[in-house]
């Protein structure tokens, strides 16, 4: 019989004999081909540290007073995980639904059940985290952590020159932070959450494309309202904040007093919405409870704990200045609809946040119509004229209001060229030019993102970062197949894109539908002419 020593020199030791090792090989190799066998056919192909963050948060809402808002409950929230194109992952699901089956494989959210469904995914885009309606289900939807990378990292090699590349990545600035996905996750579910409480109160999108996005006025002003909101929000005593949240209130009425009424609505209801949800992300960040992380977080690379809070929150101000004053071009585009609708996130954020402070019963009365947190911030202060003047003034002049408005102006004049060079892309270029003429229909629906909308003049407007949708009339239908920058004019009734088919694949005469390369018209439509690299379609 064979012996074997186990433990090391200086420990004791015991002896065991070879039958009973054989025992314990066979039982390990057992249980090993067994679990091997479940995850080979049940495979997770999201990032499971993305159940660990969503396990995170519904501790997270226990801890912080009040759930973060009155009423909401987050841990009953349907949850869908997706990496576009790979899985589908539903979590807290009342069903099984079609094309789905229960994940048996590894899972950090212990036994409770999971529905998969691999290669086709609801959403085939990287990064889009919405809520949405699964089987008639509200259901709060977060892309993969590398979904997002991915579109980060595209959106960087397209918008940014090769030094600030270099920078981004010396700077480790492209790995994700575990503290996003628990952000991302408590912003996202904090929406469905107001869709149910106040389903009409979301803004009109088309405003964005005749929002004076370069007047000098408007910028100046508002970059100053980001400016207070931040020294408001750090301010060490409540006579500091006070007096800077006067300021805030004072420079905001009179902006958007300057504004048509169209804009100032478009900006209160973008508040609402982003800046409430925006909201839940700044209470995690400035919250004075001592949060308990769970060991499991630590696995996610760069998580800390959450002492480093009180750091991020600042950093996030200071962001918030740089977004509201576009000093730099994150959105690959400084003049476009972007950056206005970022703001209205953080802008919306910081004075929800202010409330808290001079009007704790907000959360009460926010859902209700025409209630907006400018005018919460407004009659809790419950200024006179006077006091709002020499507040304005005040403000003004301790923030340089007039070198403020003379950067404007030459962004105003930088951003008209700019905008200029994509129509000229457009309209000059080598490649074929497709011209939709729409004349005697209406643009009944538009399927685009308002991030993507730069407007040129009272009638023209380009559309890009997704491929475009637009419906004229009834039923005729232009879809592009991939992301290409859309000029509309509404004043002469066309739409001008590029394709990469050749001006000669296109033959006068009328046709029923096409299904060219990049785009799809599906109508019954006449190629009016075909002239050198110009195609000009009518209905």
């Amino acid at each position: 019989m064979i012996k074997f020593r186990i433990g090391g020199a200086g420990h004791p030791f015991s002896i065991v004999t070879t039958s009973l090792i054989l025992a314990a090989i066979i039982s390990t190799i057992f249980l090993l081909t067994s679990r091997v066998s479940a995850t080979e056919t049940d495979r997770l192909m999201i990032d499971p540290l993305l159940l660990t963050a969503l396990a995170e948060c519904r501790s997270i809402v226990t801890q912080v007073p009040d759930g973060f808002y009155p009423g909401w409950d987050f841990a009953s929230l349907p949850v869908l995980f997706y990496k576009p194109g790979v899985q589908d992952v539903l979590i807290n699901f009342p069903h099984q639904p079609e094309g789905f089956r229960p994940y048996k494989g590894f899972n950090p959210l212990g036994d409770e059940t999971i529905f998969v469904r691999d290669g086709e995914t609801f959403i085939e885009w990287d990064d889009q985290n919405t809520t949405r309606e699964i089987d008639g289900v509200i259901t709060l939807v977060v892309a993969d952590p590398h979904s997002s990378q991915r579109n980060q990292i595209r959106g960087t090699i397209a918008n940014q020159g090769d030094a600030a590349i270099q920078t981004w990545l010396d700077n480790w600035d492209f790995v994700a932070s575990p503290y996003d996905n628990i952000r991302v996750i408590l912003h996202e579910a904090f929406h469905a959450y107001q869709n149910h409480k106040a389903p009409e109160k979301g803004a009109d999108e088309g405003s964005v494309s005749k929002y004076p996005l370069l007047d000098p006025t408007n910028n100046a002003l508002s970059q100053l309202e980001g400016l207070i909101l931040k020294d408001a929000l750090l301010a060490e005593d409540q006579k500091t904040r006070s007096r800077k949240t006067a300021e805030f209130v004072a420079v905001r009425t009179h902006r958007q007093s300057l504004l048509p009424e169209e804009f100032a609505t478009y900006e209160n209801l973008n508040e609402f919405t982003e800046g409430t949800a925006k909201y839940i992300e700044f209470k995690l960040l400035s919250t004075e409870t001592k949060l308990q992380a769970s060991p499991e977080m630590y696995f996610a690379h760069g998580f800390h704990g959450y002492s480093v809070l009180p750091e991020i929150f600042k950093q996030e101000l200071d962001d918030m200045v740089r977004i509201v004053g576009v000093t730099d071009n994150r959105f690959g585009n400084r003049f476009g609809g972007g950056p206005l609708r970022f703001k209205l996130y953080v802008l919306g954020a910081a004075q929800a946040l202010l409330l808290d402070s001079f009007d704790p019963s907000w959360k009460k009365v926010i859902f209700d119509d025409g209630v907006f947190l400018c005018d919460l911030l407004r009659k809790a202060l419950d200024l006179d004229p006077d006091e709002m003047n020499a507040a304005l003034k005040r403000a003004q002049a301790e923030y340089g209001y007039t070198d403020l408005f003379a950067a404007k102006e030459e962004f105003q004049t930088e951003g008209q060229v700019f905008i200029q060079a994509k129509v000229n892309a457009i309209v000059n270029t080598d490649n074929t030019l497709v011209i939709l003429n729409f004349s005697g229909f209406e643009i009944a629906g538009m399927g685009y993102t308002p991030f993507g909308v730069t407007r040129v003049d009272a009638d023209r407007t380009i559309y890009d970062m997704v491929p475009l949708q637009v419906l004229f009339g009834e039923d005729k239908l232009l879809a592009l197949k991939e992301v290409r920058p859309v000029l509309v004019d509404t004043g002469n009734s066309t739409v001008s894109f590029v394709t990469v088919a050749s001006a000669s694949d296109f033959t006068i005469g009328k046709s029923e539908g096409l299904d060219v390369a990049n785009f799809q018209l599906e109508a019954s439509s006449v190629i009016t002419s075909v002239t050198g690299n110009q195609v000009k379609i009518s209905f």
